[in-house]
């Protein structure tokens, strides 16, 4: 255990290297593009555009009502999900760093994890942009935004590097993972709100990605996350902080022996 903390504390502490990497590599997918990484932001805000006319009006909702609350959770959700789903691979597509230099293995993981940070604060132009356009913001509620976010971050830390374990040693769960959170984006508050589904509220309680996506989107729109999300995400950090520990430790030496 204590190699596996030293391991995870150096890595934090070579930040200068995971942030380098994390951008040199996102920087390779678009080079000789002329837009580059904003791609990545036109992309996703034809997708909510696109999604924000033909959902608010099955919905029959207003525009200034339901596209905040669109762009917000499909971002966020998009963050999520790519750290979770690149998580699993993360070890693998290391591998020949992993298997040839001693280099510390959680310094992977805050790579990737930067990676798709970067990747969200190009997309996060798109909801600054929403929350002014229709005046939803609330400066008010923006600790419990940041408090949320970093509630979030904890349990995508775990999350990731526990998926990245298992995945290194059995290589179909990357894709049982994918095909997990796909169907996970439909039954999570992301398209619709908490309140549409007020007849099957208790799958929304139980559900952990409606308890994220809750205290990140909320505070933006201007409203109050409910706090049972604030409890049981913390509580599942901690939980999950543990577990993740306690695997890494066991496994990390074997690692690059699995890659």
């Amino acid at each position: 255990m204590k190699e596996s903390l030293t391991d995870i504390y150096s890595s934090i502490k070579s930040w200068h290297l995971w942030t380098t990497l994390g951008w040199l590599e996102l920087r390779q997918r678009y080079k000789r593009s002329i837009v580059g990484p904003f791609w990545i932001t036109l992309s996703m805000a034809v997708l909510i555009i696109a999604l924000g006319v033909i959902y608010g009006e099955l919905f029959k909702l207003e525009v200034k009502e339901y596209l905040p609350m669109l762009a917000v959770g499909l971002v966020f959700w998009n963050f999520i999900s790519g750290v979770i789903n690149e998580g699993c691979v993360t070890f693998i597509s290391s591998s020949s760093f992993i298997s040839q230099l001693p280099t510390k293995k959680f310094i992977y993981i805050m790579q990737m994890l930067w990676r798709n940070f970067m990747m969200l604060c190009h997309n996060i132009v798109i909801v600054i942009g929403v929350l002014i356009i229709f005046n939803v913001f609330s400066l008010r509620n923006f600790p419990l935004f940041i408090l949320g976010f970093m509630i979030v971050v904890v349990n995508l830390i775990w999350i990731a590097t526990l998926f990245a374990v298992i995945s290194v040693r059995f290589r179909d769960f990357p894709q049982m993972v994918m095909s997990f959170m796909q169907v996970v984006f439909y039954i999570t508050p992301i398209l619709f709100s908490g309140t549409m589904l007020a007849k099957y509220s208790l799958l929304l309680k139980l559900n952990p990605f409606a308890w994220f996506i809750e205290i990140i989107r909320s505070p933006l729109v201007g409203k109050m996350p409910e706090l049972y999300c604030y409890y049981n995400s913390i509580i599942l950090a901690c939980v999950g902080t543990v577990i993740s520990l306690i695997t890494f430790a066991k496994c990390r030496n074997r690692i690059a022996y699995w890659v």
